[in-house]
């Protein structure tokens, strides 16, 4: 099992657009909307490494309103 912390940077005004998409993805189990770099942190349990490439390809970084993500992998 991967888990990671994924920090979100949205476009202005799409903040609660991009929270409510987000817990709508079953690999996310956390969303939190912070105060300052990021707007976003959210915690994704996968179940390997693969599904990790899988899901910031092909989920997060098509979802409307994200700008810019940084992903860190718990050891």
């Amino acid at each position: 099992m991967e888990v990671m912390f994924i920090l979100i940077k949205v476009t202005h005004g799409k903040l609660k657009l991009v929270s409510s998409k987000l817990r709508d993805f079953e690999e996310i189990e956390e969303v939190n909307e912070i105060y300052g770099r990021y707007d976003i942190i959210a915690k994704v349990v996968v179940e390997s490494k693969e599904e990790v490439k899988k899901f910031i390809q092909n989920k997060l970084l098509i979802t409307e309103g994200i700008s810019t993500t940084e992903t860190l992998i718990t050891l």
